[in-house]
């Protein structure tokens, strides 16, 4: 099944993470672990890319920030999230059929 079948058949998800950057990334790992369905969407353009080398991220001083970043698609793919390239344009809310 490729990502796209994977993406049409969820009609819903527990989060929907803008952005696959160290914090997003981070965000949408502790949910997928937590057994929460998580999408993450990735423009693919962070802050830090001109960066050689990223500092300040516990165990990972000097490393690539793109290698980061690929590593962390990684393990949230392992708990059953998905990351997608894309660019989020518009969010709407809907209808919550539970209720409040």
């Amino acid at each position: 099944m490729d990502i796209t079948q994977r993406i049409e058949g969820q009609h819903e998800w527990d989060a929907v993470v803008v952005g696959g950057g160290v914090a997003g990334s981070s965000a949408a790992l502790m949910l997928a672990r937590a057994r929460r369905s998580v999408l993450v969407v990735d423009a693919g353009q962070p802050r830090n890319a001109v960066a050689a080398h990223m500092h300040g991220v516990l165990g990972h001083d000097g490393k690539p920030p793109r290698q980061l970043v690929a590593e962390g698609r990684r393990e949230i793919e392992g708990y059953g999230g998905v990351v997608v390239d894309g660019r989020v344009e518009a969010v709407a809310a809907v209808d919550d059929p539970a209720g409040p």
